[in-house]
């Protein structure tokens, strides 16, 4: 799976830019979600309905189910949006992120439009290419330039990403693994690491976390290994 985010000031294009590519991505033959952040919030559950009145009983999670498709609310904290997207979506070929400026760690277009936003803010390290208008000859010499409607050359550069490496958690209980849904696992995922990530002497950025609770009440077993 690739996961890109499509970035930029509001009014500068992302989401006509993100909608054109989805549907070039999806002629292509491979399948894509999308994803939007939203800075300022939303909601799904309004007022009077079903969902609210769960919401307000203190459901740590809402889904809804109709013939027509499903969607599903969780608490919003510190919420990975294209881990979250990558496992609501496990069958996608590319994950679109709209949004996420100030979100660390993900490779991101820019998109520039004149009288928004004329030069890229985004980290250097984590821009993989400008989408413009303009001719931006102080951009870096190595990173691609392209106009908005060269929707071609932009999901051919989309396509050349390297597959994103998302985060694997696996529930044993009593040697059978149980399956866990997109939304248990966001959830044990931010619990764990905030309570491990906060002891004395730990790496603020673990890469792998092994946990046995062991309720049996035997002699203590050898814990897993890597």
């Amino acid at each position: 799976m690739k996961v890109v985010a499509v970035v930029g000031f509001s009014e500068s294009g992302k989401t006509r830019l993100v909608a054109r590519l989805i549907r070039e991505i999806k002629g292509r033959g491979s399948r894509v979600a999308a994803v939007k952040r939203c800075a300022h919030g939303f909601r799904l559950d309004t007022e009077g309905t079903d969902t609210a009145a769960f919401g307000r009983a203190g459901a740590d999670g809402v889904a809804m189910v109709s013939p027509d498709g499903w969607a599903a609310l969780g608490p919003g904290v510190d919420v990975d949006a294209a881990g979250l997207a990558a496992r609501l979506f496990p069958d996608a070929d590319v994950v679109l992120v709209e949004g996420g400026k100030g979100v660390r760690g993900w490779p991101k277009i820019e998109v520039l439009r004149p009288g928004v936003a004329e030069t890229p803010s985004s980290p250097p390290e984590e821009l993989v290419a400008v989408v413009s208008e303009a001719n931006l000859s102080g951009v870096g010499a190595s990173l691609p330039v392209l106009g908005p409607d060269d929707i071609a050359g932009i999901t051919d550069l989309i396509m050349a990403l390297e597959e994103a490496k998302m985060t694997e958690i696996k529930l044993d209980v009593d040697g059978r693994e149980v399956n866990l849904n997109a939304f248990v696992q966001t959830v044990f995922e931010r619990i764990v690491v905030g309570m491990v990530t906060a002891l004395s002497g730990v790496d603020p950025e673990p890469k792998r976390i092994a946990l046995v609770i062991d309720r049996s009440g035997g002699p203590p077993r050898e814990g897993p290994r890597p």
